[in-house]
């Protein structure tokens, strides 16, 4: 720009109002002052610019670049995992300068297209994946060598990303624990072999493992393809449990209300995730704050320039916490009743 202005006979200050097309500047100083730049083969740092418009400005922006979330999970089926998800992740994200977007795609070539025109338009900085419908390869979705990305799920089979999410094995190990401190020996587990498969089974293993080193009779957890489990009801009377597994609290209704059981009854019924405003026992898997984590995580790949798919992808677990609920009595209290 030094060049520039020497050459121009103007100062450096004229030539970066000129080379921004500032209104400032006479129409006829700023064509020869471009023709020069052109003649010298001048081209702009975009980064430099953006750090200069920044300092330039009167007021501080809001936000310095946007993270977007993306999920195929209609909006129609809303569930307060995901809801507790997207807000979160909203949160951390404006907390760190940030604006958010969520996003939702489907499963379709032309809306694969739409998002990364979308997104690119946007100016997209960091991409965090979202739980999905069904466990799906998405190496197709976006330009990955080009973005930052991080999935707070394990419903992405490729690429191999930098992953937030649940401590599952963890988790249901602690459902097993508070069974068995309430009095529960028959401890069953009723899972869709879909939902088990995308935590890499952590939940029948757990279950398992719990059954072998604590339990006198084993228990063999009711493994069924979506969407309902059939032969649910001969299962529970071959297997007699006295406590039973779901993997979220609507199925703990669900189950309970297929076997004519009554919630609180003589069965305990708890899930591998629970919302706490729902009343029943088990495990709240803080998808807020698995979201908010899984951000952090972004932001800090956005700021270092980490961007394609990691050589060697990281795993974040984090554990998540019992949920009180009168579905889950000790029995010590219901027998003294």
């Amino acid at each position: 720009m030094r060049d520039i202005a020497a050459l121009a006979g103007v100062s450096a200050m004229t030539v970066s109002k000129a080379l921004r097309n500032s209104p400032k500047i006479a129409r006829r100083t700023r064509e020869r002052i471009l023709k020069i730049a052109g003649r010298l083969g001048y081209r702009p740092d975009p980064e430099l610019t953006k750090l200069m418009n920044h300092l330039r400005s009167r007021t501080k922006p809001v936000f310095q670049g946007l993270i977007c979330a993306i999920t195929d999970r209609p909006s129609a089926l809303g569930h307060p995992y995901l809801e507790a998800m997207v807000e979160g992740a909203r949160r951390r994200a404006e907390s760190r300068g940030y604006g958010f977007d969520l996003m939702r795609f489907e499963e379709d070539q032309d809306h694969w297209r739409q998002l990364r025109r979308v997104l690119w338009a946007r100016g997209a900085q960091g991409v965090l994946l979202l739980p999905l419908q069904a466990p799906v390869a998405l190496e197709g979705l976006l330009p990955w060598k080009d973005i930052s990305a991080v999935a707070a799920t394990s419903s992405i089979l490729s690429p191999d990303l930098h992953r937030v999410t649940p401590n599952h094995y963890a988790n249901t190990l602690q459902l097993c624990d508070r069974l068995e401190a309430r009095g529960y020996r028959r401890i069953g587990l009723v899972i869709d072999a879909v939902q088990d498969m995308r935590v890499n089974h952590a939940f029948s293993a757990a279950v398992t493992w719990h059954s072998f080193q604590h339990q006198r009779a084993v228990v063999p957890p009711l493994i069924f393809s979506p969407p309902r489990p059939a032969g649910l009801a001969a299962w529970f009377r071959r297997e007699r449990p006295d406590a039973l597994i779901a993997s979220d609290h609507l199925r703990s209704r669900e189950y309970a209300a297929a076997l004519g059981l009554t919630l609180g009854g003589p069965v305990a019924f708890v899930s591998t995730y629970t919302d706490p405003a729902s009343g029943l026992a088990g495990i709240d898997e803080l998808p807020g704050e698995i979201a908010a984590t899984a951000v952090d995580r972004l932001a800090g790949m956005i700021q270092h320039a980490e961007r394609g798919i990691p050589a060697h992808a990281t795993a974040t677990l984090l554990a998540g916490q019992w949920v009180e609920g009168p579905s889950c009595p000790a029995l010590a209290r219901r027998r003294a009743r």
